[in-house]
């Protein structure tokens, strides 16, 4: 990064940005949810891809037109590189988010506090469709808190900075969901830190999108929730049994105190790592 902005031109981008973002995203699904007959309906609240693409296409034009088209930047500025680098980084941020998840799954699975039953007979295509459902929606999140934001408030008030105030913003986002309570809270906020040093260590959003990805996609296949949202993949229905505290009850493991250790570990864990990767790589043309 260059020396820190002064003035208030990051708050009129800020706000630019979250503007053009709610008018894209609330134009483009009342256009799929009248074309899909589901506007207003039961599915209104659920992961549904006409929730989800426009969410993207929003993030993705509020993106280009304050990045490119009146920063005056590339895309690399984010950590949005192509070719066949992009891919390598999602598949290493997947493995990575499959780390992390997997040890409180492992744990769960072992005190006995969880036990799977076979709820349907599992069809391959619904789900690839709900796992590329999974990646467009953490994609999503990614390009909204640890793209363009993150890198308008670091280049104003540095890094640290950036992380609260997106993690916050993270954890203020998922406020709705089903179940959530305080624990629930703090560990979505902590989620947030974790993905926001995946993104700031790593200068990758293709990265960070993986981890968020291989977080989400390993509790969705093994019958657990998502963030407090039933996401069927596997066929495989978890029942938890243990305490509350630490299972996290009607929310899921990621409103228990199992989930918010291995957060923290993990986000030490993607510090090291992530660091490790960055130097080894380089800047990019066009990145400063």
């Amino acid at each position: 990064m260059t020396a820190r902005e002064t003035g208030w031109g990051w708050a009129a981008r800020l706000a630019g940005f979250v503007g053009l973002f709610v008018a894209c995203a609330l134009v483009l699904a009342v256009i799929a949810g009248t074309f899909s007959g589901s506007y207003g309906g039961p599915d209104a609240a659920a992961l549904v891809w006409w929730t989800v693409v426009p969410g993207l296409a929003a993030g993705l034009a509020a993106t280009w037109l304050l990045l490119v088209r009146i920063d005056g930047r590339r895309l690399s500025w984010l950590g949005l590189r192509g070719g066949v680098g992009a891919v390598r980084e999602v598949v290493l941020g997947s493995l990575a988010g499959f780390a992390i998840v997997g040890v409180p799954v492992l744990v769960l699975a072992g005190l006995g506090w969880a036990s799977w039953t076979a709820s349907a007979e599992p069809s391959a295509w619904a789900g690839v469709g709900m796992s590329g459902l999974l990646l467009v929606a953490a994609f999503t999140e990614e390009l909204l808190f640890r793209g363009y934001p993150f890198r308008v408030l670091e280049a104003r008030f540095g890094p640290v900075a950036a992380l609260v105030a997106t993690s916050a913003a993270f954890g203020l986002a998922h406020g709705a969901n089903p179940g959530i309570g305080p624990l629930a809270f703090v560990n979505l906020g902590l989620a947030g830190v974790l993905l926001g040093v995946a993104y700031w260590r790593t200068r990758s959003l293709w990265f960070a999108g993986g981890v968020h990805f291989g977080w989400n996609w390993l509790m969705a296949a093994s019958g657990l929730s998502v963030s407090g949202l039933d996401v069927s993949i596997s066929g495989l229905d978890a029942a938890l049994s243990g305490p509350p505290l630490w299972t996290g009850g009607a929310f899921g493991p990621e409103g228990g105190l199992l989930v918010t250790f291995v957060t923290v570990l993990g986000t030490a864990w993607l510090w090291r790592v992530g660091g490790s990767r960055d130097r080894a790589r380089g800047p990019s043309k066009g990145e400063t």
